[in-house]
């Protein structure tokens, strides 16, 4: 269920989709130009095959079976064309349609929840005529859409939308064996000629069909010819219904009944394997008695009791005893029941003959619900009390959601508990609206605390749309939650669906402008994002806050949300935190600076620095691209190599770039990276298709968040040492005698006003208009990456330390200082995942003559030519102080190149992989 939350970062996604356009067109456009110029975008729209979308976790494939997600019917077919059984009838209709391209709401319509859909949806594709014309699948299996029942055979009785469909003749037929009716007992011809065959498929059809004053024909009723008594005996060989069912009200008085004459399974069906049944996994599916008795709900008493069950009166089916005794024992008829009139005669209040006729019971007599009486004058003298039925013989589906309600589970009340009105004090005719509803669950809930706050209030106000008890919590299905943490969790999950579904943007609340930004702005909060994510035992869900039935303004003396009680309403969770701490906006909206401007600040400062990062680097590492790539191709063309300028065999000489220690601090770097990332990005995007995955292996959002903090602190002690090794180089053996040249110096990555120049002669070089900057040691788009890290560290660190510990932080600023350093430390840790992951990664490992992989920052070293060629002013400046002997070293060994191609490979295509998740969620959300 989303939030609809509203990421900051989405809101430049306008921005990212232009800049991305633009990459796309700079980029043809100068590849053009230099080969001119001599060089060279839930469960109704799920894709085919994706079975996890419904299934989840639920294991339906064997496992060996290839993945089926976006695969089509037709694609199952190279493998299952030559199945003994189709594949289609292996699976439910919707499966085969969902396989074929057809999606839910092509059948079912927008419109949800979906219901059961008739036949008229399948005929507007498959036509009655075309099915009728199909080819018989053998002697044996005729076309079923054209058989004795004619083409106009409801689809539904074969084809089940959402279980597995059957082959409904065979209910009647056991092919090549044909039964004359379902009401004789099994005939079993072997091989029947053509001509036989013909004579009694005609006779089948006369003995089906039904009689002309549409009663069922005299023949279902006539005894049992020879040959059938020949079948008969030739079936009691085997096990039959009467092996086990043998007591005499199934064999010897059964017989003696009107329907002693059929066979068992004219009402008993469902039992094709007599061993499954006796084991109990083919259970029995008695027919309705409206199958044969079908006029008698259009007569009598019958005809104005729809819902009235049958055994109710006529129980003898399989009688007790002998029908015979029965009828000498009751020698005398009994009365019929007493009429309305008769009762009224006594029972002549209004409540039981005005009142009571305006009621939805008002059509039933006395004696559908009071029964008993045989005698009148018994029971007008106390002696033949009515008994009355259970309000289940006709409220059949209503009983079963009711009997495992928590009306029935905790407090074990009756029907009449509630409904007090069967016969109403003053007329029903105008129906009984919710007010009144409410008024009969306040007889037992506390009146003060349900019925005069929040939504109960709005009610008897006079709203039409407000919230009732039985809009939240069912009317006869009240949910029933077990005093367990996952009850608990069940309970917070299924009370803040029901909230949500009102109060989100479009739905009742929102359409009267109630709260506008209360479930988008709950989404931006921790508590909205870990609950999408799952982890609903441990954040606050809206009735942990609103209390579930306080649902008053928080300027209102009697809310759970004044200033005068809110430190105990947020004190159930929270402890040990300053007053100032519910300060805290749990519902923020960073675009109204009239309800909060620092927030709204704080969103446009940091959307002017995404948008100022990312337009001047993208656009850097585009044309740093095209000119490189052009470059490349002019060298291939005309056959040249790279030049080189160092003398005999020094050019494969190797240099020390990097240290150990420094090679070691990049690695521990990279892993507690995107250890920050993968459990971090999940809570930023809760609602994307893959935020569950992750977490879901990262052991729930508390696994993800402990990940989270340990690769945090890490990050933080490797900071706090690189502060320490840049204080040893500025001070080397605590001599603050020339820090400034030292800081200035070409060996520190402090930045200097050639850093500016280089800037401005690689923008010279990118269109031509001058040769390519002569690099030091540090280039400026390595020194920017360095002391981005300061700023990155200190905002994203601090903000991600006050959200750690929010209670103690509240000592030391107030709590709407936490919705602040929340936006900030999200759009940041954005900002320099995107950074490292395009930016970074294209400067260091994907610039064409760099790409696939720069590896000296992994095996320490390079050639002494690579260090003439990127970084000419080191190398002269080596040569010129004579350090060529101090900075020589050994060339990679085998193993050190094999770990940083496999580790450095594996880091750059797994960052890759989190930047296109990262930009799914911001496209898709």
């Amino acid at each position: 269920m989303k939030t609809q939350r509203k990421s900051l970062s989405g809101s430049i996604k306008p921005f990212l989709s232009l800049t991305i356009l633009s990459f796309i067109g700079v980029f043809c456009f100068f590849a053009l130009s230099g080969a001119a110029s001599g060089m060279p975008k839930r469960l109704s729209n799920v894709p085919p095959g994706d079975c996890q979308a419904c299934h989840g976790g639920e294991k339906v494939l064997p496992g060996t079976h290839m993945d089926t997600r976006s695969m089509t019917l037709k694609g199952c077919m190279p493998c299952h064309a030559r199945d003994k059984v189709s594949i289609k009838s292996k699976m439910p209709t919707s499966h085969v349609h969902m396989l074929s391209g057809i999606s839910c709401e092509q059948c079912h319509g927008p419109k949800t929840p979906y219901g059961k859909i008739g036949q008229e949806v399948c005929i507007k594709c498959h036509s009655r005529e075309g099915l009728a014309k199909a080819p018989a699948r053998g002697p044996s299996l005729p076309n079923p859409h054209n058989s004795h029942l004619g083409t106009d055979v409801d689809c539904l009785l074969c084809h089940f939308q959402h279980k597995k469909s059957e082959f409904m003749c065979s209910n009647c037929h056991q092919f090549g064996n044909v039964t004359p009716s379902p009401l004789l007992p099994l005939s079993f011809a072997p091989k029947p000629d053509a001509g036989k065959a013909a004579e009694n498929r005609g006779k089948t059809a006369t003995e089906k069909a039904p009689a002309a004053d549409g009663k069922s024909p005299k023949t279902a009723a006539r005894p049992p010819s020879s040959s059938e008594k020949a079948a008969t005996a030739k079936e009691a060989a085997g096990p039959s219904c009467i092996t086990c069912h043998s007591k005499p009200e199934y064999r010897q008085y059964f017989s003696q009944t009107k329907h002693g004459k059929l066979s068992c399974a004219a009402c008993h069906k469902g039992v094709t394997d007599i061993a499954k049944h006796m084991k109990r996994t083919e259970p029995v599916k008695t027919a309705s008695c409206a199958s044969c008795h079908g006029d008698i709900s259009k007569t009598g008493f019958h005809a104005t009791v729809k819902k009235f069950s049958c055994v109710q009166c006529h129980s003898g089916i399989h009688p007790k005893e002998a029908p015979g005794k029965m009828i000498v024992k009751a020698k005398v008829e009994a009365p019929p029941p007493l009429s309305l009139a008769a009762c009224t005669s006594c029972h002549s209040d209004s409540k039981f003959k005005e009142h009571f006729a305006s009621t939805s019971h008002g059509v039933l007599g006395c004696a559908a619900c009071h029964q008993g009486i045989q005698d009148l004058n018994r029971h007008m003298s106390g002696k033949e009390p009515p008994k009355s039925i259970s309000c289940a013989v006709c409220h059949r589906d209503t009983d079963g959601l009711y009997s495992k309600s928590a009306h029935a589970v905790k407090a074990k009340l009756t029907c009449l508990d509630c409904h007090t009105d069967i016969h109403p004090s003053e007329s029903a005719s105008a129906g009984k609206d919710e007010a009144a509803a409410m008024q009969t669950c306040t007889k037992c809930h506390d009146q003060s605390t349900y019925l005069t706050k929040g939504h109960g209030a709005r009610l008897l106000a006079g709203s039409k749309e407000a919230a009732s008890c039985g809009d939240c919590h069912g009317v006869h299905d009240v949910p029933v939650f077990p005093a367990t943490a996952e009850g608990l969790a069940d309970k917070r999950e299924h009370y803040t669906n029901l909230c949500v579904s009102c109060h989100r943007e479009g739905g009742i609340a929102g359409k009267y402008g109630a709260f506008p930004h209360a479930v988008s702005g709950y989404g931006e909060t921790y508590h909205g994002k870990a609950r999408q994510l799952g982890n609903y035992e441990k954040v606050a869900g809206c009735q942990d806050c609103h209390t579930g039935h306080n649902i008053l303004p928080a300027d209102h003396p009697d809310s759970a949300l004044h200033p005068r009680v809110l430190v105990g309403t947020c004190g159930k969770c929270h402890s040990d935190f300053h007053p100032r701490f519910v300060s805290y906006v749990p519902h923020p909206d960073p675009g109204n600076p009239e309800k909060f401007l620092s927030l709204y600040l704080t969103e446009k400062f940091m959307i002017g620095l995404l948008v100022s990062v990312f337009a001047f680097f993208w656009v850097h590492s585009l044309l740093w691209c095209r000119k490189v790539y052009v470059e490349q191709s002019c060298r291939i063309k005309e056959g040249l190599n790279v030049e080189t300028a160092v003398p005999g065999d020094l050019g494969r000489q190797y240099v020390r770039r990097f240290s150990p220690r420094d090679r070691l601090m990049h690695i521990v770097l990279i892993l507690s990276f995107f250890g920050v990332v993968i459990s971090g990005f999940p809570l930023k995007y809760p609602d994307a298709a893959w935020a569950r995955t992750l977490v879901g292996l990262l052991g729930g959002v508390e696994n993800a968040g402990t990940v989270h903090r340990v690769s945090a602190v890490v990050m933080w002690l490797l900071f706090l040492y690189t502060c320490w090794l840049s204080l040893k180089f500025l001070f080397p053996g605590f001599r603050f005698e020339g820090w400034l040249g030292r800081l200035f110096g070409p060996d520190s990555l402090f930045p200097r006003l050639k850093d500016v120049q280089d800037i401005g002669g690689m923008f010279k070089w990118f269109f031509n208009r001058g040769e390519k900057p002569q690099f030091d040691r540090w280039t400026y788009w390595e020194k920017f990456d360095f002391m981005a890290v300061f700023w990155g560290m200190f905002l994203i660190g601090l903000s991600g330390i006050i959200m750690w510990i929010p209670e103690l932080s509240s000592y030391v600023m107030p709590g709407w200082m936490i919705n602040i350093v929340s936006l900030a430390h999200s759009e940041e840790a954005f900002l320099a995942s995107v950074f490292i992951f395009t930016i970074h990664f294209f400067n260091n490992h994907l610039i064409p003559d760099k790409f696939p992989l720069e590896k000296n920052i992994f095996t320490g070293s390079y050639t002494l030519e690579a260090l003439r060629r990127e970084r000419p002013q080191e190398y002269e400046r080596i040569l010129r102080e004579n350090r060529l002997e101090e900075v020589a070293c050994k060339g990679p060994g085998t193993g050190i190149q094999l770990f940083a191609g496999i580790f450095g490979i594996a880091s750059v295509l797994l960052g890759l992989l989190l930047t296109v998740l990262i930009f799914w969620a911001v496209f898709t959300l």
